[in-house]
């Protein structure tokens, strides 16, 4: 899967109303976007050690989730730090694919002859998007267009030199229309 929320062949659909839009202006826009919402949608491999609450829920710090590739659980006992392998199935993530689970497993034999409960679960797992949303691809074309657009400065309010001054009316390429479908994303992360 590609960096840009959108391919160069889904550039002339998305971009069809400015003339000339570049790979380039949909990547300046896929970086401003993961800048505006502090994170990426491109899937990518994270590991965390989460702390399970007395009801067994945890939470992963990237979501939508696409795969648990494997859990290991890290637990302090009488003979000192143990680590043991459980299985991937054992971690229900919830309907809204917001990164909170619960473990539905067992522990080992060790924690229940000593009562020890686990300190942590270290979860390695892919987040992201298998397939971007349209509602995404749709913010990645707008702000593509508005890029190709202005063509320089992008967010400059005013720049002064020896030589001449740029004033811009919008400080922003983020319209209202733009930060109301990526304010949407939620919706398409819970339906993931």
């Amino acid at each position: 899967m590609s960096d840009m929320y959108l391919t160069e062949e889904e550039i002339p659909v998305y971009c069809s109303t400015i003339d000339g839009v570049t790979s380039s202006d949909v990547a300046m826009a896929t970086d401003l976007i993961n800048s505006f919402l502090g994170r990426s949608f491109v899937p990518k491999e994270y590991v965390d050690r989460v702390k399970l609450s007395k009801t067994n829920r945890g939470k992963l710090s990237h979501s939508p989730i696409i795969e648990i590739e494997s859990v290991t659980c890290i637990s302090d006992t009488l003979f000192g730090r143990s680590t043991n392998a459980l299985d991937v199935n054992d971690i229900e993530l919830d309907t809204e694919n917001d990164g909170y689970f619960t473990y539905i497993g067992s522990f080992d034999i060790n924690m229940m002859l000593f009562h020890s409960r686990p300190s942590k679960l270290e979860i390695k797992y892919k987040s992201g998007f298998d397939e971007y949303p349209k509602r995404l691809k749709t913010a990645t074309a707008m702000l593509a267009c508005n890029i190709r657009q202005a063509q320089s400065f992008a967010g400059a309010k005013q720049l002064t030199s020896l030589d001449f001054n740029i004033m811009m009316t919008d400080d922003s390429f983020f319209t209202s229309d733009i930060k109301m479908l990526l304010r949407g994303l939620n919706a398409d992360v819970r339906a993931f």
